[in-house]
């Protein structure tokens, strides 16, 4: 079926096996399946995470396996739960935007895996922000309350990071 799937539309009689191999190499195909079945959908969201944009019946594996290969995907999730935000930061910090409930550990994982992704954190605390600066000492440009102990961090991460300290009011 045509080199991204979407001939699938005029197929008359979709097969499971016709739609499951389509979307197994062209997930955005999901889209043009008349009969989604859960396997379906897996296989689509497995090649293209944002292929979950098209499924009908979302369910935490589908969500899962979406954000497990782009964790930006998360944006399309209609019920987030803590293991699929997780899973979804693991994969991608800057899916960090999308996440509606951010817990610490969240947050965590995110500045852990790339400091800057401290510019999404909504409640920021100091081992958030010190996690962040530790990672990576540019992120002192989105720490909002530079406290002398998160300015140091960063510096000693990143001596060009004291462009980015804020002088007090």
């Amino acid at each position: 079926v045509q080199q991204d799937g979407w001939a699938l539309q005029f197929v008359k009689n979709q097969t499971p096996e016709i739609c499951l191999a389509t979307v197994q190499q062209y997930g955005w195909a999901l889209q043009y399946v008349k009969e989604q079945t859960e396997a379906i959908c897996l296989a689509a969201v497995q090649q293209n995470g944002f292929a979950l944009l098209y499924v009908l019946k979302q369910t935490e594996a589908i969500c899962l396996a979406a954000v497990r290969e782009n964790g930006c995907a998360l944006y399309c999730v209609k019920e987030q739960t803590e293991e699929i935000c997780l899973a979804a930061v693991q994969q991608n910090c800057w899916a960090l935007e999308y996440v509606k409930n951010q817990t610490p550990e969240i947050c965590l994982v995110a500045v852990h895996r790339y400091g800057t992704a401290l510019k999404y954190v909504e409640n920021q605390t100091p081992d958030i922000c010190l996690a962040a600066v530790h990672r990576h000492g540019w992120a002192l440009q989105y720490v909002k309350e530079q406290t002398h102990d998160i300015c140091l961090a960063a510096v000693l991460r990143d001596p060009k990071a004291i462009e980015l300290i804020r002088d007090p009011e």
